[in-house]
């Protein structure tokens, strides 16, 4: 005993260890009991575990613990209260409780809670959480009528995070092993859970045992049969007509559900949606192949909030822009718009947990804003991750004059276009730990793509080996086909080995097979015509394909005068027509890149090229240096940069350190490789090039 508590104290350093589930304790590093007396005392410490760590105000505590008192003298009393707690935690020498005017807080890198770490349990870490056997601050109700309600709510919120725990899990293992034990241990804490139910079920199906699924089911029955008036989800239904079990008690379990899930706390109602596999994972492996309602929801949904807006006269022009995103995201073909519910909720944290309950991955919210004294009106666009309580993963503003809207100076595609690409790398974030055998086609397809924005050669293998495997396994889905498209592109840039021909013809089927899925996507056009532009036979129907796009962006966006999508467009077309002044605008208004789209990030090399075409030699000096810092191992960058260093000639020695890099990474460069990347250029740049190539010490080859 002494050596388990002596591993313990070692594991947890810090000062104050509380236990508010079960039987209270407050205990120091040592093991000496620092427990308040009072319960008031200890009420006011469990509140100050119980608050995620962040200030609790004074008025709050007063309301908690003496809810029955005038105002004056319940902030007295609370003040008493203080000090008895400090004066029970002297013992430990150092201050845990942050005390200020206004609020307490607890010092988080002094304390440790145990409720605080199941409230923190995430999926990586299920195997260590215990399920708790006793109630949460029992011995505290009927301290104050207040308290009691708070705690109730605290009750609540540690089950359904614990429920919400499991049930993931269980939808998202792929492991039937596993599946099956973390459905046991959830039907231990919640016997009534339809999703550990399934689990048991399908995880036999997937075994082939089709008696004891039949077992399950029947016992299944029995158990929700003694509750009255429940009614079988959807799924569960789904689930028992296709094994095709005969049973007297299903028919009064499976009537038409009625059933509806109220957040706590929240201001709507929200019926409980059918369980959807995670999109970026390869479907678990319990799940039966007759499931098919699971199968077809394979998407990232969103839901778009109805603009908040003071100023009743912009209301009809927020609810324009909003649709004007709905429609850019639908034409992605990655995301399920869901309908926004009719009341919006106040209580952001609980509104999270209700939007996900609609079945929505992230939120878009806008806040439109009447500018004053006749300046610009200003839209705050967010977008908040559901699944993580709304943390807001991107944002940005879009400003447009109150006169005139129409008028407005920027494209609502450049916010349109970055929110999705910021989406798209939120996603593979929130697989980073998860081995590529686990993911989804477009899981792969994502991790691509965030291995694509490193800038690194040597990752080019394993990036094309994930998108190959994500295109077999899911040929109809735009998105990958696009991913491919643009690494093929990128690569296409930074190979100039045997490889490079085959790459580029991958690149050409999948850019094709792009437009066809996603036909109103006019920045796919553009992209086509980028890998046109490299086979001067095709000239003529690259200048065809990119004057189509731009009609179409010009057709769709009325603000179109920085589109990316335009811009691009028009990057390309003043290749074609050797306008390279042109072409320097473009890319340096692409470049100013506000909306943070790591889309246009991916392509700083290509428009390094583009400047050095336009002689614009300090420039591609300077994205040279950052890119070189940033990501050393990109060739063509590198490239870039070697011929600007050595036509300005000002900056010998770095130029020859260019040089070596260059090579230590592609060692059989040679001129003629690199000039056959310049086809769109005029000859006598083609020439100019070669002999800057030869300066710089790159062989004739």
């Amino acid at each position: 005993m002494d050596s388990s508590a002596r591993h313990a104290r070692e594991a947890d350093p810090t000062l104050l260890r509380l236990k508010l589930i079960g039987q209270m304790e407050a205990k120091t590093l040592t093991g000496e009991s620092v427990l308040p007396v009072g319960g008031k005392t200890r009420a006011l410490l469990a509140i100050l575990a119980l608050s995620d760590r962040k200030p609790v105000l004074r008025s709050r505590l007063a309301e908690l613990l003496w809810s029955q008192r005038p105002e004056e003298m319940a902030r007295a009393s609370l003040r008493q209260e203080i000090h008895r707690l400090l004066d029970a935690l002297s013992p430990l020498g150092v201050d845990v409780i942050d005390v200020q005017r206004h609020s307490l807080a607890l010092k988080s890198a002094l304390t440790s809670v145990d409720a605080e770490k199941l409230l923190t349990a995430s999926l990586r870490t299920i195997d260590s959480v215990a399920l708790p056997d006793e109630p949460l601050l029992g011995e505290l109700m009927g301290v104050d009528p207040a308290l009691d309600e708070w705690i109730s709510l605290q009750r609540e919120r540690l089950t359904t995070h614990l429920r919400q725990l499991y049930e993931g899990a269980v939808r998202e293992l792929t492991d039937p092993e596993q599946v099956a034990e973390i459905a046991e241990r959830l039907l231990k804490f919640d016997s009534l859970n339809e999703v550990a139910w399934r689990a048991r079920i399908q995880t036999a199906l997937h075994r082939g045992d089709q008696v004891r699924a039949a077992m399950l089911v029947d016992e299944m029955i029995c158990i929700f049969g003694s509750v009255e008036g429940h009614v079988l989800a959807p799924a569960t239904q789904t689930l028992i007509s296709g094994l095709g079990t005969e049973n007297s008690s299903i028919e009064s379990l499976t009537a038409p559900p009625q059933v509806s899930l109220s957040a706590a706390g929240s201001d709507a109602s929200f019926s409980i949606p059918m369980p959807r596999p995670d999109p970026m994972l390869v479907l678990p492996l319990h799940y039966a192949p007759h499931h098919i309602s699971a199968v077809e929801s394979r998407k990232i949904s969103l839901v778009f909030l109805p603009s908040s807006c003071a100023d009743e006269s912009l209301l009809q022009q927020a609810q324009a822009f909003r649709d004007q995103l709905e429609l850019m995201f639908v034409n992605m073909g990655t995301f399920d718009i869901i309908a926004s519910p009719e009341v919006r909720l106040s209580d952001s944290a609980n509104s999270a947990v209700a939007y996900q309950t609609l079945g929505a991955d992230y939120v878009i919210s806008g806040n439109l804003r009447a500018g004053t004294d006749g300046g610009e009106n200003r839209l705050i666009l967010r977008v908040l991750d559901a699944r993580r309580h709304g943390v807001i993963i991107w944002g940005t503003h879009y400003d447009f004059p109150s006169s005139a809207p129409e008028q407005a100076q920027n494209s609502i595609m450049a916010p349109a276009q970055a929110m999705q690409w910021s989406i798209f790398v939120a996603e593979a974030r929130r697989i980073a730990g998860r081995p590529d055998s686990e993911l989804s086609p477009l899981g792969m397809a994502l991790r691509a793509f965030t291995l694509l924005l490193r800038h690194d050669s040597s990752l080019f293998e394993r990036i094309d080996s994930l998108l190959e495997h994500a295109v077999d396994l899911e040929k109809d889905d735009g998105t990958i086909a696009l991913i491919d498209a643009m690494h093929c592109y990128i690569r296409f840039q930074n190979e100039w080995g045997a490889k490079a021909d085959a790459i580029f013809a991958r690149g050409l089927r999948s850019v094709r097979a792009a437009i066809v899925l996603m036909p109103d996507l006019h920045a796919v056009e553009v992209l086509l015509a980028a890998y046109l532009v490299y086979d001067p036979t095709q000239h003529g129907m690259a200048l065809s394909v990119v004057q189509n796009a731009m009609g179409g962006i010009v057709h769709h966006d009325r603000n179109h005068q920085d589109s990316p999508d335009l811009l691009m467009a028009g990057v390309v077309m003043d290749l074609l027509r050797e306008d390279m002044q042109s072409a320097n605008r473009n890319v340096k208004i692409l470049l100013q890149n506000g909306c943070r789209s790591q889309f246009l990030e991916l392509l700083r090399p290509v428009f390094m090229m583009v400047l050095l075409l336009g002689e614009e030699y300090q420039d591609v000096i300077s994205m040279g240096r950052l890119m070189s810092g940033l990501y050393p191992s990109c060739p063509s960058a590198l490239v870039y940069y070697l011929i600007a260093l050595t036509e300005v000639g000002t900056f010998p020695e770095e130029a020859q350190q260019v040089c070596r890099h260059l090579l230590r990474l592609v060692p059989d460069l040679t001129i003629s490789q690199v000039v056959s990347r310049f086809v769109f250029a005029k000859p006598v740049q083609q020439t100019r090039l070669a002999e800057i190539l030869g300066q710089a010490g790159i062989v004739a080859g």
